[in-house]
């Protein structure tokens, strides 16, 4: 007699999409509403001009320190305040989340700017959209996703390069990156509509408070469920 049948890795990821979709449809409302009082309410828009002027200066220093913050620092910290949750090796967790956000964030706000110097940053229907489009497909199947399922599986492997080559064998994508690119897409397609709709200086923050919001809403699932790592479900924009 043979055991339940393990889930594919698509069905994994559809479960998983369909697991995640209520609470990344609070998350999107939110940043939705952010971008409508940027539009409308002078305060916020005031407010939001500011943030996008340090965004300006500050450059890839900036878009690595607060990517490192958010992604990386703050998720961290409520993973350290949930006994069920907190890493094995703390510190050397947080050092390598601090490293990887940092370089993300430098090569997602390089992005950003790549896709402005090619169509442009006014926020029309169709240019968001193909910004979407690229995002969603190219960036994130080749760049995001795979990279940080590959970083975060590396940690997970106590940081053993050889057991990371092991797991690599043909099938890997399938295997490691399909399960978490799905749910990844619930939260990142229309979240890159949102801060796509807004000026460049404001895309990398508003995306990182997306982010932000959203690993900490998997780290309290993850606290009253199974206790499994969440940060391989809470990938960063574009991831």
């Amino acid at each position: 007699m043979t055991g339940p049948r393990e889930p594919s890795p698509w069905e994994a990821g559809r479960r998983a999409a369909g697991d995640v979709a209520l609470p990344a449809s609070l998350v999107l409302l939110a940043a939705l509403a952010l971008v409508i009082a940027y539009h409308h309410v002078p305060a916020v828009g005031q407010a939001l001009d500011r943030l996008g002027a340090l965004s300006r200066s500050g450059g890839l220093a900036f878009a690595a320190g607060l990517t490192a913050l958010t992604a990386g620092l703050i998720p961290w910290l409520l993973r350290m305040a949930t006994p069920s949750l907190r890493p094995a090796h703390p510190w050397k967790d947080l050092l390598h989340s601090l490293v990887w956000w940092s370089l993300m964030g430098v090569v997602v706000s390089s992005f950003y700017r790549l896709l402005t110097a090619a169509f442009g940053d006014q926020p029309g229907p169709g240019v968001v959209a193909l910004k979407v489009l690229i995002d969603g497909t190219l960036f994130t199947t080749l760049v995001g996703s795979p990279g940080n399922a590959l970083s975060h599986l590396w940690k997970d492997l106590g940081w053993d390069l050889s057991e990371l080559r092991r797991h690599l064998r043909p099938g890997w994508y399938r295997r490691i990156v399909v399960p978490n690119l799905l749910p990844n897409w619930v939260v990142w397609v229309p979240g890159a509509a949102i801060f796509y709709s807004l000026p460049l200086d404001l895309q990398l923050p508003v995306a990182n408070g997306i982010g932000c919001c959203w690993a900490l809403l998997c780290v309290r699932i993850a606290a009253h469920s199974s206790g499994a790592d969440p940060v391989s479900a809470s990938s960063h924009p574009s991831a």
